[in-house]
């Protein structure tokens, strides 16, 4: 797509990054992706991120090196998208992109999601011989989530297939995701997935013992969607409450369960225990983490969850199942332990053990299991990850 541009002994790369969902849309893969976005235009990238538009944001915003360009599309709600919404989208971005691509010009399209962002990167590749990436964020790709997801990989596999096999590289974040691709694409394609952590901002999310809260205060940050398996947190609550005095629960998130989950709380008396709160700020997220005693997260599936991040970079001792990168993240019984997918008697034994054993008995984590994993999930180590990778596909793909 043209020679590079050059300053000092910096090359300048020119990045087309999709993805349906950028904040304040969507969840983690959104924050993930304007992370990425920010990180690679502090280096002098220049960097255009083709998103949805939603109503209060700018359709076409630039600042110093990053640019984001907003598609006005079907999109109704802030914290979910249907296939429907997501088809718009793709519509909307290809007809945008056969103009936009006539005059500028990129080195790369970094794509989020085979789908919808690998489709429209895989047509710009075919119409402009644009080469691209592909960032998969969990359930994009068969056959993650089986249960939940069948019918949709089934008449989605092909289409994801074709995306990925003609992609330069596939980046995943843990190896149970890895693992996955590699047998969805077949042995003589593994190389061209790799694994690129997410990372956490520890000069944001740090622990503030002072601000603990003296009630056992237990923590649930998350959609409240099936994915995330919210109604096995209610029910652990419910199995517990009466021997924790002063119990609370915090359930930091929107989504389709909350009318459910609201009348179980009903049902069940749950009224003065459970506190319900939609998404909110990073500030007032932050204050969470550091007031709450444990966080639980009995997620059925996830890539590399940002929330088990900043939760364990805030000191908490973390209760979770062992999906996405968490058997890396966690030491049991120093910051956290494993629960069962689909089991409230099994989160409900995990949260009375903490609170007899380390609760009651003041336990912090210390700093120097907080520290050891800096170097490894900090963003600018992350961020020369993709930049080198990015920088040696451009330069193999000129010298072709």
């Amino acid at each position: 797509m043209g020679e590079f541009i050059t300053f000092g002994n910096m090359t300048q790369m020119r990045i087309l990054i999709l993805n349906y969902e950028y904040p304040p849309l969507g969840g983690e893969a959104g924050v993930i992706t304007k992370d990425i976005a920010t990180g690679l235009a502090k280096r002098n990238h220049k960097i255009t991120v083709i998103s949805t538009w939603y109503e209060g944001e700018k359709e076409d915003h630039a600042e110093n090196s990053l640019r984001i360009i907003r598609l006005k599309c079907k999109r109704k709600e802030v914290d979910k998208s249907n296939p429907r919404e997501m088809l718009s989208w793709i519509f909307a971005t290809k007809k945008y992109l056969k103009k936009h691509l006539l005059t500028n010009k990129y080195d790369i399209c970094f794509a989020n999601f085979a789908l919808p962002g690998g489709e429209v990167a895989y047509s710009m590749k075919l119409m402009f011989g644009l080469p691209y990436v592909v960032m998969s964020h969990g359930p994009d790709i068969p056959w993650i989530m089986p249960k939940q997801m069948m019918w949709y990989h089934a008449f989605t596999y092909q289409w994801i297939r074709k995306t990925c096999l003609q992609s330069e590289r596939n980046y995943v974040q843990s190896n149970e995701m890895k693992n996955n691709l590699d047998a969805f694409l077949g042995k003589s394609f593994n190389d061209k997935n790799k694994i690129i952590y997410n990372a956490w901002d520890r000069s944001i999310f740090k622990p503030d013992y002072s601000k603990l809260s003296k009630k056992f205060t237990v923590l649930f940050p998350g959609r409240l969607m099936q994915k995330k398996d919210p109604m096995s947190f209610l029910k652990s609550i419910n199995i517990i409450h009466s021997q924790i005095p002063d119990i609370k629960a915090h359930i930091i998130g929107n989504g389709k369960f909350q009318k459910k989950m609201e009348k179980f709380v009903k049902i069940n008396n749950l009224t003065e225990i459970v506190i319900f709160k939609p998404w909110i700020s990073k500030e007032e997220m932050l204050d969470e983490y550091q007031t709450a005693s444990v966080t639980v997260l009995p997620s059925f599936n996830e890539s590399m969850s940002m929330t088990t991040l900043e939760a364990l970079s805030c000191g908490q001792y973390l209760i979770t199942t062992k999906v996405g990168n968490n058997e890396n993240l966690i030491q049991l019984g120093i910051n956290g332990d494993f629960i069962e997918k689909e089991n409230p008697k099994d989160i409900a034994e995990k949260l009375l053990d903490f609170y007899k054993s380390k609760f009651l008995k003041n336990y912090r984590i210390n700093a120097e299991d907080l520290n050891k994993y800096d170097d490894i999930y900090k963003w600018d180590n992350i961020i020369d990850t993709y930049e080198k990778d990015l920088m040696d596909i451009i330069v193999k793909n000129e010298k072709n």
